[in-house]
């Protein structure tokens, strides 16, 4: 889900906390309080940035998970001045919505931390529209006041869209079966059109195909990356963070760039998210500066 979809669920909850005598400075500390959860959890993305790929690893884990999710309530309801009950719940249900939509992502979240698993029903890109759209929905709702609609819309809304997403799924991994010879996997993109892509590897390179509909009939061919081998690849594996690349992204390739100073640039690229990227863009993924030695 994307940051604003965190924020509206969060709204949503904090709203619904909120209304039936809350006053208006309690209020404010109640949805405060969810609107916070529902954006809390992203907070170690700071890891990412200070410890790199190692530190990036860290994402989705503590702050992701059930225990979080009460911790954050608590330290809520002890900062607030009022109605610390009910700055409780929003702020645990802040962070609940947070986990439930990253949950149905491809990456997953620590759900029972410290246990080492992950729970992730992939079905849901974390970009997507119509999630968002949904989310967007119930947040107009609940402001103008219609609380049980609201519940409605969500009951009805969210088990339908999932519904047609395990549809268009299951007939993704039909058509990539037909891709004889190649390994090949599923995956959501949040996108209005070619909601899902079958990625799949070959001997000499990567593709991504769309499958524009839960009824669609073939496979649409939208991005093919050859595999590249020589010694400037080879010399950027001598990375431990690129091995750890390598073994944890299903379908790594390498793109190599040469500097004026007779050195380069080998940059580890994940097809999946590649296949998005306008040319001209920076390329997103682990960069290995390599020396003219």
């Amino acid at each position: 889900m994307t940051p604003a979809g965190h924020l509206l669920s969060g709204y949503v909850v904090g709203a619904w906390v909120a209304a039936g005598g809350a006053g208006k400075i309690a209020r404010r500390w109640i949805v405060g309080s969810a609107l916070a959860g529902g954006l809390a959890p992203d907070a170690d993305v700071v890891f990412g940035l200070v410890g790199g790929w190692d530190g990036a690893g860290l994402h989705r884990g503590f702050t992701h998970s059930l225990p979080a999710a009460v911790a954050f309530g608590a330290l809520a309801a002890v900062v607030a001045r009022l109605d610390r009950r009910r700055v409780f719940l929003a702020g645990l249900a802040g962070v609940l919505t947070h986990i439930f939509w990253d949950g149905l992502n491809v990456w997953g979240v620590k759900l029972l931390w410290p246990v080492e698993w992950y729970y992730t029903a992939g079905l849901v890109h974390e970009g997507d529209l119509y999630a968002l759209a949904i989310v967007g929905l119930a947040g107009a709702l609940v402001w103008r006041g219609y609380r049980r609609l609201t519940v409605a819309a969500l009951a009805l809304l969210i088990p339908a869209y999932l519904l047609v997403q395990v549809e268009w799924r299951q007939q993704a991994r039909l058509l990539a079966q037909g891709l004889a010879g190649r390994r090949a996997e599923v995956y959501p993109t949040g996108r209005l059109r070619c909601g899902w892509i079958a990625v799949s590897a070959g001997a000499a390179d990567l593709a991504v195909d769309c499958v524009d509909s839960p009824r669609a009939a073939r496979l649409d061919r939208v991005f093919a990356v050859p595999l590249r081998d020589g010694a400037l690849i080879h010399a950027s594996q001598q990375s431990p963070a690129v091995r750890e690349f390598v073994e944890k992204i299903p379908f790594p390739f390498a793109e190599e760039r040469r500097t004026p100073d007779g050195g380069a640039w080998v940059v580890w690229r994940d097809v999946r998210e590649a296949w998005r990227q306008k040319a001209e863009a920076a390329p997103t993924g682990l960069h290995v500066r390599l020396n003219a030695q």
